[in-house]
């Protein structure tokens, strides 16, 4: 979409051109379809280079997932094919962007901070704010919840059938059997392990620290 707007293959040296034009694809998504599309972003509310993010003129509202960044962490580090380490180092980078790959252009993300702070600084009725903890311990609660604010009605066994099919169980076999369009070329799976607290087992003693001395204000605010 950014080539059908920009005209042409934009590369990260053309970072000020796809700043300008994400308003603009954003505008040419919603108008290509009929009602309300949803669409999965990892951009934090900022201004990038002058322009917004997010065109929230043409944008209804928002599901926010937040997740302890101790466990981020390791699944990041996954997701990337790089070490803890070098994992953390981005998620404590100030202003973090990703690059421009062949099949997205880059994103800014800031800090794991900079991002939580960006989507949750001012509660909005439009922007649903949801922990991913709460997902896997209360399932029926947090959906449930989730839900209503979308305006469904769902019956239990729906929720209950939705909440089924939709578990990381399910979606790890798809993978396994058809293959995943999200998953990086180096990582082995996208679907990898779907628990809280993993970084008790992981994680050492200093990675711990470096995550909670750069991110403790908004860990504490989430719990």
């Amino acid at each position: 979409m950014f080539e059908e707007i920009l005209g042409f293959v934009p590369t990260d040296k053309d970072r000020d051109k796809i700043a300008a034009a994400r308003a603009r694809v954003h505008q040419y998504i919603a108008d290509s379809v009929e009602g309300l599309t949803f669409i999965k972003t990892h951009q934090a509310i900022v201004i990038d280079r002058g322009h917004p993010t997010i065109n929230f003129s043409v944008t209804s509202g928002a599901i926010y997932i937040v997740r302890n960044p101790l466990d981020v962490a390791i699944s990041y580090a996954h997701h990337l094919s790089q070490s803890i380490e070098s994992t953390i180092d981005f998620m404590n980078l100030k202003n973090a962007e990703t690059s421009s790959t062949g099949k997205q252009v880059y994103e800014l993300y800031g800090s794991w901070s900079q991002h939580v702070v960006s989507w949750t600084r001012k509660p909005h009725p439009a922007i649903y704010v949801m922990r991913y903890e709460d997902m896997l311990g209360e399932p029926e609660k947090t959906f449930g919840a989730l839900a209503r604010h979308l305006l469904f009605r769902p019956t239990e066994g729906e929720l209950a059938n939705a909440i089924k099919r939709s578990s990381f169980e399910q979606l790890r076999e798809q993978e396994e059997k058809d293959g995943f369009r999200e998953r990086p070329e180096n990582a082995e799976r996208f679907f990898r392990e779907g628990r809280a607290g993993q970084w008790k087992e992981v994680l050492t003693p200093k990675q711990v620290k470096r995550i909670v001395d750069a991110h403790g204000e908004q860990m504490a605010r989430f719990g």
